[in-house]
């Protein structure tokens, strides 16, 4: 794969080294990919790497939209191209899950009108990838099956206290309806990945919701809030999933992704480049059905980055780290770590040439799909 240059130092602490472009691309091999390219995944299993992308006309809800699965030995390729899933609805939130000798790919199916959110189910496809850890060709996949119902909107599967934790949320259809409601966040608990427990909601007014187990044992997580109650988003402290507590937060931390680098959390999220990064910019008079929509229009018109941030668990605080080279429509970043500590990191944005457009208009242009790795700097001497 070719390099994007020397590597480049944009914070005191992390490096970042430009990959090249995946989506069009080497990792498209034998894929006839459609203007926008965003919603992915990234995993190692079986000695590859495996990508999986969302292809469509825009950004938005499409029937004409698939979900892409490419592997190849490393970075450098050659890619090949695994699986391809049509349902004749949107698709979107490709997750990878790697348990045992088999890897799950859980994704959501939406509708087919532009402008309403429509989820209508949590699917998964499986494969052991045998044949797709020699060159005998792509490996052979179960047809998807429906794992949780409608109303549920999944967002990331993590290990948690020793189960399978689905986050997710309901509601958020009704933030986007005449009279917006909020949302709530969600957990259902698993040990076989199979059977799920009943939603317990851990959260009000949040959507997209990040956690993970730290080494001292406490859970830390971070979510996007939309309003109309909460607009932004909170860091979540605790040790007990269900009664985290919460530091509210001006940012709104969208597609949110929260790692363990070196046993310390860090985020990759969508940033609001004006204001300060700040969402909630309506007045606190205002009521709260105008308000959603002012800060909802404002963010839409202004320009958006895919941004690196480290979680302060004791503040807690959000401290931004480095923008990765993205613009317009950005910020879906699957992450895979090195055994050598850096990091592998996949990301979609609009394309260097397009300028430095508004988010909404990144949405309605095609998208294309990157890769990078980012390095702590060694000379760092702070225990990072």
């Amino acid at each position: 794969m070719r390099r994007g240059g020397s590597f480049a130092r944009l914070a005191a602490v992390v490096i970042l080294e430009p990959m090249g472009a995946l989506v069009p691309g080497p990792a498209a091999a034998g894929v006839a990919c459609l203007p926008a390219n965003n919603n992915l995944d990234l995993v190692r299993f079986r000695d590859r790497l495996w990508l999986v992308w969302r292809t469509a006309p825009s950004h938005f809800a499409s029937g004409e939209a698939r979900l892409e699965v490419t592997s190849a030995p490393g970075v450098d390729g050659p890619w090949r191209h695994e699986h391809t899933i049509h349902l004749g609805a949107d698709l979107r939130e490709p997750r990878w899950l790697v348990d045992g000798e088999r890897l799950h790919l859980w994704f959501m199916r939406l509708g087919t009108d532009p402008k309403r959110f429509q989820p209508s189910g949590v699917f998964q496809a499986t494969t052991d990838g045998a044949a797709g850890a020699t060159e005998a060709g792509p490996s052979t996949w179960s047809d998807p099956e429906l794992v949780v119902g409608p109303d549920a909107v999944p967002w990331r599967v993590r290990r948690l206290r020793g189960r399978w934790a689905m986050l997710g949320y309901r509601g958020a259809e009704r933030m986007y309806s005449p009279r917006p409601a909020d949302p709530s966040v969600e957990v259902r608990w698993s040990d076989d990945l199979t059977t799920w427990s009943d939603p317990v909601t851990i959260h009000h007014g949040g959507t997209e919701c990040e956690l993970v187990e730290l080494a001292d044992g406490r859970i830390v997580g971070v979510t996007r809030n939309e309003g109309p109650s909460r607009r932004g988003g909170d860091l979540l402290v605790g040790t007990d999933v269900e009664a985290l507590a919460v530091t509210p937060i001006r940012r709104k931390p969208d597609s949110p992704n929260l790692v363990l680098w070196g046993g310390e959390p860090y985020l990759f999220a969508r940033r609001q480049v004006a204001y300060g990064g700040a969402y909630d910019l309506s007045p606190g008079w205002l009521p709260g059905l105008l308000a959603i929509r002012t800060d909802q229009a404002v963010w839409s018109l202004t320009r958006k980055r895919s941004a690196l941030y480290r979680i302060h668990p004791d503040g807690p605080s959000l401290e931004w780290v480095l923008d990765l080279p993205s613009r317009g429509d950005c910020a879906f970043t699957a992450v895979v770590e090195d055994p050598d500590g850096s990091l592998l990191v996949a990301d979609y944005s609009s394309p260097a040439g397009a300028g430095d457009v508004a988010w909404i208009r990144g949405q309605l242009r095609p998208t294309g799909i990157s890769l990078h790795r980012l390095t702590r700097n060694r000379s760092d001497h702070r225990g990072h």
